[in-house]
């Protein structure tokens, strides 16, 4: 197959065409009428054809060239409309996720070469916080919320039931771990500012007579951390725990768990749908579930 000859040539050659000029092709394309006669020679030489001919002051397509602009113009025409495509696909793997900090460190990151493995076209932008997006003036496109599944105008998708129980580091008190709940109480415990030691102790049919003393946190992350290093017991969620426990890093000290009303969702607003890599990440998320 001979070579084909060089794209730039080719546009020349489209434009002195349409033109039926030498001088008013180079006028386009900002270059000198000699530039424009020396490109179509050298076409004219390649192919071994007479592409033009000179009618009066017009530079008139042969029939040979006839034929060869209607290609030219269908290819242009088709490279055009595929780097139209591209762009808009570019722009559309472009997403927001949105979600708790300690779910994106302890959930979402351990799990996301999966995703990028699977959808490299698709960039992620992951923005942590405690406010719920609005999907108007922040950017999001999706967001993985907690609680009732319920938000005006949204599609939400369970993702995750919540569950709480004790964890710890497996070197905690020198590997000597609480054999029950009630000897739990002899060891330091961390306290989350939004979890209840006294609700799980209730739960498991505990009663304290006095209140739980200890460190405090207003961050989940920054609990489970403390947890990891040795320094407590901490009320785990399955969701942010589950992580560590599989990797070694906290052993979870009682099979009971505290369950909640509240859920995981994946929200995001219904008109979202006809965006394909919003979907692709929503359908991922489902998957991962499924496997854990």
């Amino acid at each position: 197959m001979a070579p084909l000859p060089p794209l730039e040539t080719l546009r020349v050659f489209e434009v002195a065409c349409r033109h039926g000029s030498y001088s008013e092709a180079a006028r386009e394309l900002h270059v000198t009428h000699s530039a424009v006669s020396q490109r179509i020679r050298q076409l004219e030489e390649q192919l071994g054809l007479t592409l033009f001919e000179r009618q009066g002051n017009r530079m008139v397509p042969t029939a040979s060239g006839v034929r060869l602009q209607a290609g030219v113009k269908s290819a242009f025409s088709e490279m055009n409309a595929a780097l139209s495509g591209i762009q808009t696909r570019r722009k559309n793997a472009e997403i927001t996720v949105s979600l708790l900090p300690v779910m994106a460190a302890r959930w979402l990151v351990p799990r996301l070469s999966r995703f990028t493995a699977r959808f490299p076209h698709i960039n992620l932008h992951i923005k942590t916080g405690q406010a719920l997006a609005n999907f108007k003036s922040d950017g999001v496109d999706i967001a993985i919320r907690f609680g009732t599944g319920d938000w005006k105008g949204l599609r939400a998708i369970k993702l995750l039931d919540e569950e709480f129980f004790p964890v710890c580091s497996p070197s905690l008190n020198g590997g000597r771990l609480p054999k029950d709940p009630a000897a739990m109480l002899a060891q330091p415990l961390l306290i989350d500012r939004n979890l209840s030691w006294h609700a799980w102790f209730k739960s498991v049919g505990v009663k304290l007579d006095r209140d739980i003393a200890g460190t405090s946190f207003t961050d989940t992350n920054a609990l489970m951390e403390a947890a990891v290093m040795g320094q407590g017991i901490a009320l785990g969620r399955l969701s942010v725990a589950q992580s560590d426990i599989l990797a070694g890093k906290l052993v979870r000290l009682s099979e009971h768990s505290l369950r909640v009303a509240y859920c995981h969702y994946a929200v995001y607003p219904i008109a979202s749908e006809s965006n394909p890599a919003l979907v692709a990440f929503r359908d991922w998320l489902v998957e991962e579930v499924r496997r854990t």
